[in-house]
Parts: C-alpha cells; sequence; structure tokens
C-alpha cells in the first residue's frame, strides 16, 4: 500500500467512526450531521483507492462528481457493492449539507449499513484490508514492534486501555529501551578488565551507563526488575536529535506508559506502574496520544536507519594465518604493552587491516576467547588486540 493510500485511508477511518454515534443518536440533526460525515469518508476511499490503481496519474480526478469517481473505479476492475444505494447517499448529503434539509434517521442508518458494505468490499479488492484492519502501523517493517503495536490497538478497541499502553511499552522496550538492559552484566567483576567492550559482542546494555555494567553495581542497585534497565539521558536525547525526534516525545511516551522489562524473548514480561496509573492514565486519551506517539518515533527512528550504509561483507575473504608464539600488542606499536600471546585452545577471529605508528609496520586487528562452557557462555578470557603482520 502506498504510504499516500495509507495516510488517506486513517482520515477515512476517522470520518466514518465519527459518523457512526451520531447516526446511532437516531435524532434527525445528529444523523444530518453524521451522513455529511460519512459521505465525506466515502468520497476520500474512494480517491484513496484510485490513487493506489494509479489511475489519478492518468486522469484529472479533481473536477469529478462523486458518482463519476465510483465509476472510474469500476472501469478500474473493482466491483461496487450497493452502488445504486451509494449513489442516493450522496444526493442526501447535497440536501442535507447545500439546502439545509435534515435527513431521515431510519435511512440514514441503512446508508451507513450500505456504506459499511461498500467500503470494505472495494477495500478488500484493492489493498486487501478492511477499513477496521488499516493502521499507521502498516508502514513499519514486520517484527516485534509492529506485532506489539497491533495488539495494542486491538486492546484499545476492547476498551482495555491498562492492558493497550502495557503493549506499547513492550513495543518501545524491544525497538529502543532493551539497549539500555544490563542484566546480562550481572557475572562480570568491576575489575575484570578481560570483560571490555563486551556490551557490542553479546552481553547487550551498550548505551546504559558504562558504570553501571558489572556485577557490584548491580548487586546494590538492582532491588526489582525494572531496574535492569538504565538509561542515560545523553544518550536518549543524542538518540532523539539524530532521528528527528523532540526529546519530550521520548519522555512523553516513558511516561504515560507503564515500565515494562524481560531478559530476554523466552522469558515472561515484568510489569511495574503507579497505583494512581490507572484510575488516571488509562484512558482511550492517553492510549491514542501514546499510539500516535510511538508510532511517529518509530517511524522517524526506522527512516533514520534506512539512510545509513555499511560496507559489504558478502564476499569472502582469505583468514590471514595467524601463528602459534606470536604476540598481541596493546597498540599499532610493537613497544607497546604485550596484552596476550597466542596460543592453543582459542578461537581467533582477524578484523581489519591497520597501518602502525611506526610506517614500517602493518598490523591485523584481532579478538580471541577461549570455547564457551557450562558457567561462561560468551567464552571467557575474551582478548583483543594488535597482532603484527608478517610477510
Amino acid at each position: 500500500m502506498k504510504p499516500s493510500t495509507l495516510h488517506s485511508l486513517i482520515t477515512a477511518k476517522a470520518l466514518f467512526n465519527e459518523s457512526k454515534p451520531l447516526i446511532a443518536s437516531g435524532n434527525v440533526h445528529s444523523c444530518s450531521a453524521g451522513i455529511i460525515l460519512l459521505q465525506d469518508s466515502l468520497e476520500l476511499i474512494v480517491l484513496s483507492l484510485l490513487g493506489e490503481i494509479g489511475v489519478d496519474e492518468q486522469k484529472n480526478l479533481e473536477s469529478k462528481s462523486f458518482d463519476e469517481l465510483v465509476g472510474e473505479l469500476k472501469k478500474s476492475g473493482v466491483t461496487i457493492p450497493k452502488s445504486g444505494t451509494i449513489k442516493a447517499l450522496n444526493k442526501q448529503r447535497v440536501i442535507t449539507k447545500h439546502y439545509g434539509q435534515p435527513a431521515e434517521p431510519a435511512t440514514v442508518r441503512n446508508y451507513l449499513d450500505s456504506a459499511g458494505i461498500f467500503i470494505d468490499s472495494t477495500l478488500r479488492q484493492v489493498v486487501h484490508k478492511s477499513l477496521n484492519e488499516v493502521f499507521l502501523t502498516d508502514l513499519l517493517p514486520e517484527g516485534n514492534t509492529k506485532k506489539f503495536l497491533s495488539t495494542a490497538i486491538e486492546f484499545k478497541e476492547e476498551d482495555k486501555y491498562l492492558d493497550c499502553l502495557i503493549e506499547i511499552r513492550k513495543a518501545f522496550y524491544v525497538e529502543y529501551e532493551n539497549e539500555f538492559a544490563i542484566n546480562k552484566w550481572r557475572d562480570v567483576d568491576v575489575n575484570d578488565n578481560s570483560q571490555v567492550g563486551l556490551a557490542f559482542w553479546g552481553r547487550g546494555g551498550a548505551k546504559a551507563p558504562y558504570w553501571t555494567r558489572n556485577k557490584q553495581w548491580i548487586t546494590e542497585n538492582v532491588k526489582k526488575p525494572s531496574d535492569y534497565v538504565q538509561i542515560d539521558n545523553e544518550k536518549l536525547r543524542l538518540d532523539a536529535m539524530e532521528w528527528g525526534v523532540s526529546t519530550s516525545a521520548l519522555e512523553n511516551l516513558r511516561r504515560l506508559t507503564p515500565l515494562v522489562y524481560r531478559e530476554d524473548q523466552n522469558t515472561e514480561w515484568c510489569i511495574e506502574y503507579d497505583l494512581a496509573f490507572p484510575p488516571n492514565e488509562a484512558t482511550i486519551e492517553n492510549c491514542n496520544e501514546c499510539l500516535d506517539l510511538a508510532i511517529s518515533i518509530f517511524l522517524k527512528k526506522s527512516e533514520h536507519e534506512r539512510l545509513r550504509r555499511w560496507p559489504g561483507k558478502k564476499q569472502p575473504f582469505k583468514a590471514p594465518t595467524i601463528y602459534i608464539g606470536h604476540q598481541v600488542f596493546k597498540s599499532t606499536f610493537t613497544k607497546s604493552e604485550v596484552v596476550h600471546i597466542v596460543q592453543e585452545g582459542y578461537y581467533y577471529t582477524m578484523h581489519s587491516i591497520v597501518s602502525g605508528f611506526d610506517p614500517n609496520e602493518v598490523f591485523y586487528f584481532v579478538t580471541g576467547n577461549q570455547p564457551p562452557d557450562e558457567e561462561n557462555k560468551y567464552g571467557k578470557n575474551h582478548i583483543f588486540g594488535y597482532l603484527l603482520k608478517v610477510e
């Protein structure tokens, strides 16, 4: 679905939903207002579908009447159910809006039923969704974030507002907050220098403050599951700037949804919220605001990430030979500290080739570790440094 089609359908959906309670009231004036909104939503849907098909690129649609627009949709191969009733609805809307004649409630209710059939049938033929299935989340890439937001929308429509807000926060956690989770550092001693850099090699928590990533700090400060998420406000602010999102938008989303945390994808979620939260914030208004915030933030983050380019890794390369007994230096200088001697029983990976401080010396950047065991699932005695290239 084209983004322009989706945005138009979201607007049409809002109009359609606003018309329903007015028409259901049975009041002649409310029904008259409802039929105007109903017709506006129908016209917007027809224009959206013509745009999705590409008719707007071949013909000028601005000057066409509603009946002519429906005719163009039919010419494009779309079956039009209730076409006679839909045309009559348009005539009634003209009479009501332009001549001030109120509409009969019973007739308007019939128009609403026919409009629902018309909308869902035509949408399914073109975009393969009903109007209720059209959400801005369709613009998000497939994944857990989208699933949690879709579930949040379902809960909102079922009036389960607290559950909706929890699902929104879950989406935010898997999309972003998990990068601040330090739970995998609870077995790392603060003085264990061999663990430096592992935030990027499997332990996670790369964006959490560095002083929180050790078992001493965790033992002293983590009193409940949500304490494992340690937000670095400066990193959050910089990320928001990169995405083109205001810091207040991120902060509002975090303040207006319950705290969530999970160890990994295979464990249950832990939830936390103030006792005053449900009666004050578990509302349709807050759900709508947080959904809009979340979708807007995730779309901008996704767009930012799509613009990134990375060097290719698809073509294989011949790994350099590494020799037992050779020294691994702390820096690209053979007079720097020796941090490791190449030995059996280690797994080594060569990452890059680097010029040394001495123009005559060239190094490989190398990492290594002893294989994992029951106590050290990430391996043990991790090393990294620079290995002199031998011709």
